[in-house]
């Protein structure tokens, strides 16, 4: 599986190997990675270079401290990415927008409200899919008109879910 990072306004696709070894955008590193207090600080060593690293999670994004630079990381697998695309591709910038199951699943989590105004990029759905969950988020700006699922319903692929308008 490989990972696609972006930072600001820099795309990286990460490949992780072997024996501590990965793969940034084609080029192989040795790297190692370790906590150091069983929490948010981390040891970081690249190709014989070492730092100290802060890291706080939310979601996809990463929020990472080394040396006194703050990166916002936001991170996707390829399974997710490839959703993403999809649900951007079906999105109109106005009107009525069906958020789709994309697979079918089971919902485990439902995180919008109805009457609540959504961000591109927020999410909304999370649907479990051969035992791994997957977030399904708003392809674009609106308001949740309707929701027409909840926590522990099966879907099939194509199943309305959310309606933003």
């Amino acid at each position: 599986m490989h990972y696609t990072c972006l930072v600001g306004e820099h795309t990286y696709e990460i490949r992780p190997g072997a024996n501590h070894s990965v793969e940034v955008n084609g080029e192989p590193h040795r790297v190692d990675f370790q906590t150091i207090d069983e929490g948010a600080l981390y040891s970081l060593l690249i190709d014989n270079k070492s730092w100290q690293v802060l890291v706080e999670r939310n979601g996809d994004e990463y929020r990472v401290s080394i040396d006194g630079e703050l990166y916002v990381v936001n991170v996707q697998d390829e399974r997710t990415r490839k959703i993403q695309k999809a649900l951007d591709r079906a999105a109109k910038e106005t009107g009525e927008f069906i958020l789709k199951a994309p697979m079918p699943g089971l919902v485990r989590g439902v995180s919008a409200i109805i009457g609540q105004e959504v961000q591109k990029g927020q999410g909304l759905v999370i649907l479990e899919a051969m035992k791994m969950e997957n977030e399904l988020r708003a392809p674009r700006v609106g308001v949740v008109r309707d929701i027409r699922v909840k926590p522990g319903d099966a879907v099939e692929l194509g199943q309305a879910l959310v309606v933003i308008h």
